[in-house]
């Protein structure tokens, strides 16, 4: 009877590893697609609908955001057509590519409300300013990170369990002093698919 006990203690206590490092086994292996630009493997390791429905209120909040801070016609106007790009144009923007982007620390949610000409300061608001020489060019640290990877390992400061089935990785955001970049996995099935990423306050 003893041998059984150690046998089925040893199989609990190797599956319980094998389910603490699967998470990171997932976020590594989405870093690596992201940086081989490999679609097909980042179709099977994120959960492009999740993700979406995540990203969709942010998106409608940035333009709610901009509506607010331009006049009653401008505002009116802004959110109509930024509520049809949160509700329908988010399928566009959320792909492989931007996905990237946002895990690198760069713009997303504000570049793409300027391909619809939604951008966070009216020029009706804006001061015109006497021209002068261009300032130098500004050194920035997301510049400065390897483009072909957008998640280098020296930026993450946390991974752990929110709950059984929610893994959470925090990042340094590398334009945003203060800012982390959050991605969360969820476990569906007998693997770890990303669900969701955020912009927070470093704790």
């Amino acid at each position: 009877m003893k041998p059984m006990l150690r046998w089925s203690t040893g199989l609990v206590a190797v599956l319980a590893l094998v389910y603490a490092a699967s998470p990171y086994w997932a976020g590594w292996q989405l870093r690596a697609a992201l940086k081989a630009r490999d679609t097909v493997s980042l179709q099977a390791r994120v959960d492009w609908t999740a993700l979406r429905a995540a990203m969709k209120p942010r998106l409608a909040a940035a333009v709610d955001q901009s509506a607010s801070e331009s006049g009653r016609v401008t505002g009116y106007l802004k959110r109509v057509i930024g509520g049809t790009v949160a509700d329908k144009g988010i399928d566009l923007f959320v792909t492989p590519a931007n996905l990237a982007r946002v895990l690198a620390g760069r713009e997303f949610v504000t570049s793409q409300l300027g391909k619809v000409g939604i951008s966070k300061s009216s020029p009706a608001t804006q001061t015109p300013s006497p021209p002068s020489a261009p300032p130098p060019p500004a050194t920035d640290a997301a510049d400065l990170e390897d483009p072909d990877d957008p998640v280098p390992p020296r930026r993450v400061r946390y991974a752990f369990f929110d709950s059984p089935t929610r893994f959470r990785v925090e990042a340094v955001h590398p334009r945003l002093p203060g800012q982390r970049i959050v991605a969360r996995f969820g476990l569906q099935g007998l693997g770890w698919k990303l669900v969701d990423v955020d912009i927070v306050a470093a704790r």
